[in-house]
């Protein structure tokens, strides 16, 4: 019996590793319909800025414990062809991020059509919601469960969950706020169409990210991500970001996927983006709450190149509601009076 239950699994693993075949662009799906994912914070450590969106739970359920405000986001990008035909795809993100005593609530929801000749995606809608909270000051871990749909000529569903942590460590020699974050994602079932399934199952990724330099409010930072879908693969996605205070940012991200590139798929040129941030003085947010008059407005925007031709145009717009704490609660034990 437990030989037969042996051989039964090792013939759907050798299936499935025989089987590993995605489309063009599929391992990197969850980047496409948000800017600030697509140029550097598709991230297991939010980037070299260390940017975080709702649909950042797709990389690092762990990431939106950085995160200290209610957040809505909101984006679209248009994908277009101009070296192969004239199709079209589209990608639409909505998404919240809800902080609360206990730990951060998180939910996205992405919608792709894209039946493009060079990468063509399909058309599906994809679910995450999932819950994160630091541990210590140094520590934050995260857990997603997600569900999708794929519809179109065939129809197929997606169900899992996902796993991540993120560890800061002191300054060291040059890097200043190193961080480091480990996420095991996809576990569970992946859409499939006629021919293939993505994203693919079980994929591990690890990403270090470090600021470089900080001087009178500029700061520059890099981070670098390597991920294997389905031990079958290697991606490395690597990032260069530089801020001004919190106010703006410009990031370039660069993919290699090992798979791709033995297939023969051209390499895509880097991404780049751009990012704001500006205070919403406004008391029609909350006639109670005063702190609630110091909301974000952040508008994005990025581009890429990929695979000489085929242009992605993303656009976004990302809103904190309310004033970030970054006072520690003040203790008195003793007041000094009798």
């Amino acid at each position: 019996m437990k030989k037969s239950v042996f051989m039964l699994a090792l013939l759907i693993v050798c299936g499935s590793v025989w089987a590993y075949n995605p489309p063009v662009g599929s391992e990197d799906i969850f980047e496409f319909s948000d800017p600030e994912l697509l140029s550097g914070a598709g991230s297991a450590t939010g980037g070299p800025l260390a940017s975080v969106v709702p649909a950042s739970i797709t990389f690092n359920p762990a990431l939106t414990a950085l995160s200290q405000r209610t957040a809505v986001n909101a984006s679209y990008s248009i994908a277009f062809d101009t070296a192969s035909d004239s199709s079209f795809g589209h990608f639409i993100q909505l998404g919240t991020i809800l902080p609360n005593r206990w730990c951060v609530i998180a939910a996205t929801a992405q919608a792709t059509f894209a039946d493009m000749t060079r990468m063509d995606l399909g058309q599906n809608i994809i679910i995450h919601a999932g819950a994160s909270k630091d541990i210590t000051n140094k520590l934050s871990v995260g857990a997603n469960i997600y569900t999708g749909f794929y519809f179109g000529d065939t129809s197929d569903f997606t169900i899992g969950a996902d796993l991540g942590m993120i560890y800061q460590f002191d300054n060291f020699a040059f890097l200043r706020k190193p961080r480091l974050g480990i996420a095991l994602l996809n576990l569970g079932k992946p859409l499939s169409d006629l021919d293939s399934s993505y994203p693919s199952i079980l994929t591990p990724r690890v990403s270090l990210s470090a600021t470089l330099f900080e001087e009178r409010g500029f700061s520059g930072a890099v981070s670098a991500d390597v991920s294997a879908p389905f031990f079958q693969n290697v991606i490395v996605d690597t990032a260069i970001g530089f801020a001004y205070k919190s106010i703006v940012g410009l990031t370039f991200k660069w993919t290699f996927n090992a798979q791709e590139a033995a297939r023969g798929v051209p390499f895509s040129l880097p991404a780049i983006g751009v990012h704001i941030r500006f205070a919403i003085n406004s008391n029609k947010f909350s006639s109670r709450n005063e702190d609630w008059e110091q909301s974000e407005l952040g508008p994005s925007i990025a581009w890429q190149n990929r695979y000489d031709g085929l242009q992605i145009i993303s656009t976004g717009m990302h809103m904190d509601l309310g004033l970030a704490d970054t006072t520690a609660p003040e203790i008195i034990l003793w007041d000094g009076e009798e």
